[in-house]
């Protein structure tokens, strides 16, 4: 493409404000074909509107204009499969995949996810013909994850012996398609796993993490200290080493008053928010109430909610009956989504700092 056919395309998005569909492979593409793709009738219907990103550059004119009259989209069973990961594929290839007999059945019509379009016609006949499925344990797995995965690997990790041994059983989930053969080898042959102690951990959120980020983790010190070792929980797979590195060694839980924070729920939070959410409270004079619940907010958030309370004197903290202690205001423990029932707190008006008393 010269220059000015390239300004032409410039001036055709502009006019169009679609200058989000340009990327580098449209330099690839003459003006003329651009303008048919972009003038095709179909993007007036509501079904294929969303299909016009920077990803149906990868494909020809005519391909694009085969995919979009196929009729069967008019098949509400294939609706879900309309979006831009279409043109990852040909129509060739698309037409053998709806056509497929496997779709007449119920019991697969939960494989009909646009993540098909990262396999193939030869690859997903291979895939639902393997016998594997029909067995009891395996049966559970079929599912729509298993497009990240080719059929070789999918054959290789269903017939691993591992599968035998009783303290792996609850980590066959649709989750495992997440991990890779090699990966699940080296993770299920790890020597933590020779000993009970370790077994409560092995649940399908371990597939997450890779066997280096696994060895890591088990192996830190902190689990040796007392204050910690209640955190080696599954909920650790949600983490990674470093943030949960980071966590552990912040300087607030070398006081008393901070260790009511260590609870497996830490993980879910982000260290910034930690951080910010403690210094915040301490502004306040009530950091020692802190808990991870109101560390889940965002601290604008928090800070305008702790505004709020103290423009409609209501307390930041409150006797609580059930520990005869003070502990921060429930208000303040409550998810965002719970403010409005429970406490009539428009959450709109905590966004925008707003803390007139609510009629």
């Amino acid at each position: 493409m010269n220059n000015s056919e390239y300004q032409k395309i410039l001036e055709l998005l502009t006019s169009m404000n679609r200058l989000d569909l340009v990327n580098n492979f449209i330099i690839e593409r003459s003006f003329d074909e651009m303008k048919n793709i972009l003038l095709l009738p179909e993007w007036n219907e509501d079904r294929f509107k969303h299909l016009l990103t920077p990803t149906i550059w990868n494909t020809n004119y005519e391909d694009i204009k085969i995919k979009l009259e196929m009729k069967e989209w008019d098949d509400d069973k294939f609706k879900n499969l309309l979006t831009p990961n279409i043109w990852k594929i040909n129509s060739e290839n698309i037409k053998k995949i709806l056509s497929m007999k496997e779709w007449k059945d119920d019991k697969y019509k939960n494989l009909l996810t646009s993540t098909i379009w990262n396999s193939n016609y030869e690859e997903i006949s291979k895939i639902l013909s393997m016998r594997e499925w029909e067995e009891h344990h395996f049966k559970k797995l079929l599912t729509a994850n298993i497009w990240n995965s080719n059929y070789e690997e999918i054959k290789k990790i269903l017939t691993m012996p591992e599968w035998n041994d009783e303290k792996f059983k609850y980590l066959l989930t649709p989750n495992i398609w997440n991990s890779n053969y090699e990966n699940i080898k080296k993770i299920l042959s790890m020597k933590e796993w020779k000993d009970d102690k370790y077994d409560y951990l092995l649940t399908s959120s371990i597939w997450y993490n890779t066997p280096k980020e696994i060895e890591k983790i088990l192996s830190m010190p902190e689990w040796k200290d007392d204050k910690f070792k209640n955190l080696l929980t599954p909920t650790i797979w949600s983490s990674n080493y470093n943030d949960i590195k980071k966590k552990l060694n912040l300087e607030y839980f070398k006081e008393d008053k901070y260790l009511q924070l260590l609870k497996p729920t830490i993980f879910s939070l982000t260290t910034k928010n930690i951080i910010n959410g403690i210094e915040l409270l301490k502004e306040y004079g009530i950091d020692q109430y802190v808990t991870n619940n109101c560390l889940r907010f965002k601290t604008k958030f928090l800070k305008n909610l702790l505004d709020y309370l103290t423009e409609n004197n209501i307390g930041l903290v409150t006797y609580n009956e059930k520990i005869a202690n003070y502990s921060l205001n429930p208000i303040l423990n409550t998810a965002k989504c719970q403010l409005k029932k429970r406490y009539n707190i428009d959450v709109n008006l905590i966004e925008k700092g707003n803390f007139k008393r609510n009629k």
